[in-house]
């Protein structure tokens, strides 16, 4: 069937572009008739990948046969991810499961106080355990990774000690795993010398594309200073690699038309074989098919080569994998690279300086500025920060970028020719550590970081929209276009006073799901005043709240001592606590929370108190609440537990 739709949509294409040139004067028709068609493809795209709909995938066998039920599983390593404060991740491809041939990919999770190596790219493994579904977010606003990594086809995971997983005798070539290697062996190389731990991690990250040993504090400098694009092998590094390969083949300029196709051919080649020793990660992919296309463009020298460059790299990657578009890494690297296209050669044109330097800064910073603005409501919209002084660090750390990567090749270069000389080592060390002291420094100037801007999804449009608008006017002056940026412009004056009232009259009563703590929250008037039985860390603060208060505009009221006995918009709410004393003639409660796994008869106090509901937060026993929730079942009783259905809401 997706067969036959794409099949369809390939002669529906071909079919509207004859139409349209036969009986359309106006390109109108046709770009209608084209809009269409390719709407109809990328459904069809979407179906024919979804692994869900493949007869092979795990997700059919477990639906019929091993449910809940601990399965023997062979897998190999696909990609090693960063790791958390408890697990080792990594994304694993099934090969088997109880012999039967299968497809799929699932989360490995490998607590990280078991004793740990590193398990190879590539390499295969078998295993015997359960298969569970990925968490979903139990608290309103968090990070939900279960849904981003869906988007990657991964829906399940299973979490092993070192000891359950047994290595194959049998390996398969892969090129994860040669490149792999490759990188296990320059790191054994680098190692020799004097690089420490911090400058290894920024190594691999720059030059190898793995920045999963790099330290939180260290990323969050990059992140606070703006500059977290320079740790991840992406657009920049390959742009600046382009530079360096064009630099360095510049000489085969000279035989003229051969001398360019070998040259064009000669940086492909390079490219992604950069590409592949970084392990062709998704970012790393978008960029080297980016840069494919835009080096064989250039090679044709036409002057719209780079827009169907970008648009014919862009189609490419996402015939392949069509939910690259909701990947924010896509969307960032082709949003900064058309914007620098489009505005950029404009925005340098105001400023025509007389030095090299300066043409140098001048560029950069006009590089920087285009593409931040192409950015800017993306970047609000998933982050809810902005950097002011991002130019500050871009400017000092880009133009040098370069040299520090052309030393970094030359470093491992050398290194695997066992020809690095100490001191051509330090000096990489000591640029790494320069451009770690720029990013901290930035980083630390709180003043010009501005954190937590309610940023929706209202916004993002109309920002865009904005921009655009306003970018045209500068390009040539007309009145339709001064006309569109007034419109733009009240759009936005009308939806921040619409977002204004909707959060002034948003009220509601949340029971968040915090484990061995009970933690109330009332939000009213954008103030989210929080009720706990315990003191509440910083780190839980942030996980419990950030998302929320940034999504609500709402500010944070701490220090409220948590009550027995709450009234909510004529709710009467009754707490039982681990002590589990409650007093029958004093009040009719609508809803009781149980917390701290009251030892209490619950039938017999749903009898005598006749609540309309019950719920139980995540301070509680997990066999109590198994218990509760069968009692309520024959009860009749809707019973809520924070641990399962997530925090609990009163509206």
């Amino acid at each position: 069937m997706a067969i036959a739709c794409l099949t369809a949509s390939m002669f529906g294409l071909a079919g509207s572009w004859w139409y349209a040139n036969k009986i359309y004067k106006s390109s109108i028709g046709f770009s209608a008739l084209v809009l269409l068609t390719f709407l109809f493809f990328g459904i069809t795209l979407v179906q024919i990948h979804h692994p869900k709909n493949n007869s092979n995938h795990y997700t059919n066998l477990l639906a019929n046969e091993y449910q809940n039920t601990p399965v023997t599983i062979h897998f190999s390593i696909n990609e090693r991810l960063k790791p958390t404060s408890y697990y080792d991740k990594y994304i694993i491809t099934l090969r088997s499961i109880e012999s039967k041939k299968v497809g799929g990919d699932l989360l490995l999770q490998i607590p990280r106080d078991s004793v740990s190596f590193k398990l190879l790219t590539g390499a295969t493994y078998i295993t015997h355990t359960p298969i569970h579904p990925i968490p979903k977010p139990l608290n309103p606003n968090q990070f939900d990774y279960a849904n981003y990594l869906s988007k990657q086809y991964v829906f399940d995971k299973i979490t092993l000690d070192f000891k359950q997983i047994i290595p194959t005798k049998r390996q398969q070539f892969s090129i994860h795993q040669l490149a792999d290697l490759i990188r296990i062996d320059i790191n054994q190389k680098l190692a020799l010398y004097n690089f420490n731990q911090k400058q290894l991690s920024i190594i691999n990250a720059l030059l190898l594309g793995q920045r999963q040993d790099i330290e939180n504090d260290t990323f969050s400098d990059y992140r606070n200073a703006g500059a977290i694009h320079i740790l991840a092998v992406s657009g920049l590094h390959l742009g600046i690699l382009l530079l360096i390969l064009n630099l360095v083949l510049k000489p085969l300029d000279r035989f003229k038309k051969p001398g360019r196709i070998i040259k064009t051919i000669l940086i492909i080649i390079l490219l992604w074989c950069f590409a592949c020793i970084a392990s062709l990660s998704p970012s790393v992919l978008r960029a080297v098919t980016m840069f494919s296309f835009l080096s064989i463009g250039a090679h044709i020298r036409s002057k719209s080569s780079i827009y169907n460059s970008l648009i014919v790299s862009m189609f490419i990657l996402l015939c392949f994998d069509p939910l690259l578009v909701f990947s924010l890494g896509f969307q960032l690297s082709y949003l900064a690279v058309f914007a620098i296209v489009w505005i950029q050669p404009n925005l340098v044109k105001l400023y025509r300086p007389r030095f090299y330097v300066d043409k140098l800064l001048w560029e950069t910073f006009t590089v920087t500025i285009t593409a931040q603005l192409g950015l800017l409501p993306l970047t609000l919209f998933y982050f809810h920060q902005f950097p002011l002084l991002f130019f500050v660090g871009n400017m000092i750390i880009i133009p040098v970028l370069g040299i520090i990567l052309g030393l970094g090749i030359l470093v491992i270069i050398l290194a695997e020719l066992n020809l690095l000389t100490s001191w051509i080592a330090d000096t990489f060390g000591y640029s790494i550590d320069a451009m770690n002291f720029v990013v901290h420094w930035i980083s630390k100037q709180e003043f010009f970081l501005l954190t937590d801007i309610s940023f929706s999804w209202r916004m993002l449009i109309i920002g865009y929209l904005l921009i655009l608008s306003f970018i045209f006017v500068i390009k040539k002056q007309n009145a339709f276009r001064f006309f569109a940026t007034s419109i733009s412009l009240i759009l936005l004056l009308f939806n921040l006073i619409y977002e204004k009232r909707l959060n002034i009259h948003k009220e509601e009563l949340l029971i968040f799901h915090n484990q061995r703590n009970t933690t109330f929250g009332i939000l009213q008037n954008q103030s989210l005043k929080v009720y706990s039985k315990d003191s509440i860390s910083e780190a839980t603060k942030y996980y419990l709240f950030n998302g929320y208060l940034v999504e609500n505009n709402a500010k944070f009221i701490p220090g409220k001592k948590l009550k027995n006995i709450y009234s909510y918009k004529s709710k009467k709410i009754l707490v039982i606590d681990s002590i589990g004393i409650y007093h029958i003639n004093e009040l009719k409660p609508d809803i009781i929370v149980l917390t701290n796994s009251p030892k209490i008869h619950l039938s017999r106090m749903i009898e005598n108190l006749k609540p309309a509901q019950i719920v139980a937060d995540g301070s509680n026993y997990k066999s109590y609440l198994n218990q509760w929730e069968l009692t309520c079942i024959q009860k009749n009783i809707p019973f809520h537990r924070t641990d399962k259905k997530g925090a609990y809401i009163l509206r």
